[in-house]
Order: C-alpha cells, then sequence, then structure tokens
C-alpha cells in the first residue's frame, strides 16, 4: 500500500545495481546456507577437510552476496542455489486476493442487485459478470502500478557523492519535522543488525548519519546495500487473535439480530455488516495463521 508523501519507497532506498544482489549485505542465514553447501560438497568429495574449514572461515568473515559467491566459485550450481526468502505475509497476501477477486465482488454484485419477481435470471448474471470484470480489471491495474521499478545502482561506497549531488541540484527535501523518513531507515538498520548484514559499530555509525541526512537521497544511501522488505513486520499470534475476535463479535451481531427481528435500517445495517465480515474475516485469519506457523518453524518468535 503506498505510505504518507514523507516516507522513502524502500525499493528506492534498496535499489541493486543492475539487477543484481551482488553489492547487498548478506544475512546469518544466507552463511548458514551456504555452509550447509559446502558439508555437502564435503560429503561428497568434492572438498577436503582443511579447505571446508578455510572457507568455513571465509563465510563468516564475509559481508556481501559477491563474497560469499567467490567462496563457492568452483563448486556446482546445484548445491548453490539460493533460496529466495519467503514474503512472512504471503499467506495472508493470497487470501487478500482471494477476497477482493471472488468474495468482494459478490459482495457487491448481491447488494447491487435489483430486488423484485421481474427481476430476470439474465440481469443477474450480466450485473454479476459485470461487478467482477470491473474487480478484475482494477485489480490488474493495481498490481501492474504497484511494480516496483528498477532502477540503476551503485555500490555504497559510490553513493555520498551522488547523495549531496542530488541534495545541492535540489533534490527532494527532508523537512526537519518529517521524522517519519528517518525512523523508517533506523528500523531497517536495526533489522540489518539483527539479521548479521550490519555489525554493531556499523549499526550505530549509520544510524548516527541518519540524524544529519538533510533529503532523501542521503537516507537511500545509508540502506543502498541492503535488501528490500527488512522493515516488514511478521505476523504474530496477536493478528490471529484479533481476527478470531473479529470474527466471533460478528457472529454474535448478526445473531442478535436475527433473534431480535428488529425492522429498522440500522438493524438491517448492521446484519449486513456482519454477514461481510464473516465472508471476510475467517479467510484472512486462516492465511494469518499459516503465515504465523511458518515464521515459527523458521525460526521467528511466534
Amino acid at each position: 500500500m503506498p505510505g504518507p508523501d514523507n516516507e522513502i519507497p524502500e525499493n528506492e532506498m534498496a535499489a541493486t545495481a543492475g539487477g543484481s544482489r551482488s553489492h547487498l549485505r548478506a544475512s546469518h542465514a544466507d552463511r548458514e546456507q551456504l555452509i550447509g553447501t559446502l558439508k555437502t560438497a564435503f560429503v561428497q568429495g568434492r572438498l577436503t577437510e582443511d579447505e571446508l574449514g578455510a572457507r568455513v572461515d571465509l563465510v563468516y568473515a564475509s559481508r556481501t552476496y559477491a563474497e560469499l559467491a567467490d567462496v563457492a566459485v568452483d563448486i556446482p550450481a546445484e548445491l548453490t542455489v539460493v533460496k529466495s526468502p519467503r514474503d512472512p505475509w504471503r499467506a495472508t497476501k493470497i487470501a487478500c486476493r482471494i477476497e477482493y477477486a471472488i468474495f468482494l465482488p459478490g459482495i457487491v454484485a448481491f447488494l447491487l442487485a435489483p430486488g423484485g419477481p421481474r427481476t430476470t435470471a439474465a440481469e443477474m448474471v450480466g450485473l454479476t459478470s459485470i461487478v467482477f470484470l470491473l474487480f478484475w480489471l482494477l485489480g490488474v491495474f493495481m498490481l501492474v502500478a504497484s511494480r516496483p521499478v528498477k532502477r540503476s545502482g551503485a555500490p555504497l561506497a559510490a553513493r555520498p557523492a551522488v547523495s549531496a549531488a542530488a541534495c545541492a541540484g535540489g533534490g527532494e527535501s527532508l523537512h526537519v519535522s518529517h521524522a517519519v523518513a528517518r525512523e523508517q531507515v533506523n528500523r531497517i538498520l536495526v533489522a540489518a543488525w539483527e539479521q548479521g548484514r550490519l555489525t554493531e559499530d556499523e549499526r550505530d555509525t549509520r544510524a548516527a548519519q541518519v540524524s544529519a541526512s538533510r533529503c532523501h537521497a542521503d537516507l537511500a544511501a545509508l540502506v543502498a546495500d541492503l535488501p528490500a522488505g527488512l522493515a516488514t513486520r511478521p505476523p504474530t499470534t496477536r493478528d490471529v487473535r484479533t481476527g478470531v475476535c473479529v470474527i466471533i463479535a460478528a457472529a454474535g451481531v448478526l445473531t442478535a439480530v436475527l433473534l431480535s427481528s428488529p425492522g429498522s435500517r440500522l438493524a438491517f445495517m448492521a446484519f449486513l455488516l456482519a454477514a461481510a465480515t464473516l465472508i471476510v474475516a475467517p479467510v484472512m485469519t486462516v492465511g494469518l495463521i499459516f503465515d504465523v506457523r511458518h515464521h515459527t518453524r523458521s525460526g521467528g518468535q511466534p
């Protein structure tokens, strides 16, 4: 979803050179994955025990993906395939797409459907088809519009000069009161340190530079060698409990309206809202449950 004007898009701050991840900082998980690859190569007889130990030391000393690739440059490609990190909200996003593509247009078509005995099946089918088509076209447009723009990047060491030139050349200024953008960068730096992409000294040094930044280009340079999405909060059991509470509340409202049978317009609107919630909330909650379970199994805290 688009953020406020004073936020920096993470895909802009974490632009990669020519679409390559080689200059980006590697994490503890990336190093452990490569160490597992080296152990596999040792078991297969591709490395001696001394070579394995030496390369493991090089892995722990590596900071970027390019340095990790150099350690395993002579290992077959099928052993060094890097698994793409799973989006922590993947199942929830799939649930959102299902809701948008199926349930939401169905609810809208039901509300717009003309009543009365004169309504024919052809009219209902035509109205439903138009509503679904409009929703799907709008969804495709939003997907295309939200695709990250590929930008040419440069290693962090080359960015300060570009940043200074951008600020001096009339780049977008960072107002003193716009603390949101700086806070976003600070969250990214903390996440990068927790994942092992930055040392504690590097994190502290960059954090000190955040407060001195005067434009968006300055902040972009501080996270140019970090992957996008580091500050994304993973789903938690609290999100699941919230979904369950929403379902229970909607079911309670629906039951109360049906039992009391009030004839007011307000009660009818409450009935429709509760019914729509009972259609939408369970699917979203199931997606959250899958995401929380995967995050817990992969080593995260629930």
